[in-house]
C-alpha cells in the first residue's frame, strides 16, 4: 500500500487518540437514531428548514464534537486541507457522469417496481419558483454537501482507514446508503458515497468530497426546478428506458476517463493495486450494525408499504 494514501492519517502525533470501528460504529447509530426521531419530525413541521435543523445540527455537530472529543488534527484525520485548484474540473465531470449513471439507475428500479403497482414517493417537491429553486439549493446541494460529508468522509471513513481504504471506502459508503434510509436508492446512494472517497483520498481534501456531494445535488435540485411538476425521472414508461441507453453509456464511459484523470492528477498508487481483498474492516458485524439494518429495514418497509399502497399516512 502506498504511504501517500495513508500519510495524512500518520502524519499525527503517536499520542493522539484516535477515534476507530467500534467508537465510529456507536456514533454512526447515535446519529442515526436521532435523525430518525427528530429529523423525521423536524422535516414534518417544515421541510425545508427541518432539512436545515437536521443537516446543521443532527448531522454536523456530533461530527464536530467527536473530532474534539478526541483532539484529532482536522486536517490530517479529516483531510480539512485546501483542494488544489487542478482538481476541480476532474470533480465536474466526473459528478455529472456519475449523476448520469444514477439517474439511469434509479429510473430503471422504480420504473420495474411501477409494474407491480409501485406509486414512487414524492419527497421533495419540484420547486416552482426561482427563489424555491435557489433556498432548495442551499437546503439539500450545499448544506447536505458540506455536513454529510463532514460526517461520513471527514469523520467515519478515517476511523475506518486502519484496516486499509478499499474497507474504509466501502463500509463508509454503506453506512451512507443505509443513513438515507430509502431502498430504491440504496444502490445509487452507495455509489455515490463510494465515488465521493475516491475523490477524497486521491485529492486528499475533504474539500473535493464536499465540492462533489454539491455538485451531484445541484443537478438533482436543477433537473427538479426544470422538470417544473409532479413526474420525476422515476416514472416513465418503461420503453423510454431504451432510449435513455446514450445516456448510460455516456455516463459510463465519461465516468471511467474521469477516474483516470483523477489517479493522473493525484500522483497515488491505484487504491486495488494495494488490495488485500478485504472488503470490509476486521470486526465490522457486530450488534451495532445489526441494529443500523433493522433501522434501515424498518423505513425501507414503510417506503414500500406506502408506495405499494398497503399504508396510507393519510396526508
Amino acid at each position: 500500500m502506498n504511504i501517500d494514501d495513508h500519510n495524512d492519517l500518520t502524519s499525527q502525533p503517536d499520542t493522539v487518540n484516535k477515534p476507530g470501528l467500534k467508537s465510529a460504529m456507536r456514533f454512526y447509530i447515535v446519529v442515526f437514531v436521532l435523525l430518525i426521531i427528530f429529523g423525521s419530525i423536524a422535516q414534518g413541521l417544515h421541510f425545508e428548514f427541518g432539512m436545515l435543523f437536521t443537516q446543521w445540527v443532527i448531522i454536523l455537530l456530533p461530527a464536530l464534537w467527536l473530532l474534539r472529543r478526541y483532539g484529532v488534527d482536522r486536517a490530517s484525520f479529516s483531510r480539512l486541507k485546501t483542494l488544489p485548484l487542478h482538481f476541480v474540473p476532474v470533480i465536474i465531470l466526473l459528478s455529472l457522469s456519475t449523476w448520469l449513471i444514477n439517474v439511469f439507475v434509479a429510473t430503471g428500479l422504480v420504473t420495474a417496481l411501477m409494474q407491480f403497482g409501485y406509486e414512487p414517493l414524492v419527497v421533495i417537491e419540484p420547486p416552482q419558483t426561482f427563489q424555491q429553486y435557489l433556498f432548495l439549493l442551499l437546503v439539500i446541494a450545499f448544506s447536505a454537501g458540506v455536513c454529510e460529508e463532514v460526517l461520513f468522509r471527514g469523520t467515519i471513513m478515517p476511523a475506518l482507514e486502519e484496516s486499509g481504504p478499499i474497507p474504509a471506502i466501502v463500509f463508509s459508503s454503506l453506512l451512507f446508503a443505509l443513513f438515507h434510509v430509502s431502498f430504491t436508492n440504496l444502490f445509487s446512494t452507495f455509489f455515490l458515497g463510494a465515488v465521493i472517497a475516491v475523490v477524497v483520498i486521491k485529492t486528499g481534501s475533504l474539500w473535493g468530497g464536499i465540492l462533489y456531494h454539491i455538485l451531484n445535488n445541484f443537478y438533482a435540485v436543477t433537473y427538479l426546478y426544470i422538470l417544473g411538476n409532479q413526474e420525476t425521472a422515476a416514472e416513465v414508461e418503461p420503453y423510454v428506458l431504451w432510449g435513455l441507453l446514450p445516456i448510460l453509456i455516456i455516463g459510463l464511459v465519461a465516468t471511467y476517463f474521469s477516474l483516470r484523470w483523477l489517479q493522473n492528477r493525484s500522483g497515488r498508487e491505484p487504491l486495488l493495486r494495494s488490495w488485500k481483498g478485504n472488503l470490509m474492516p476486521a470486526g465490522w458485524f457486530g450488534g451495532l450494525i445489526v441494529i443500523g439494518f433493522i433501522i434501515f429495514l424498518v423505513m425501507a418497509l414503510l417506503e414500500f408499504a406506502i408506495g405499494f399502497g398497503w399504508f396510507d399516512l393519510g396526508i
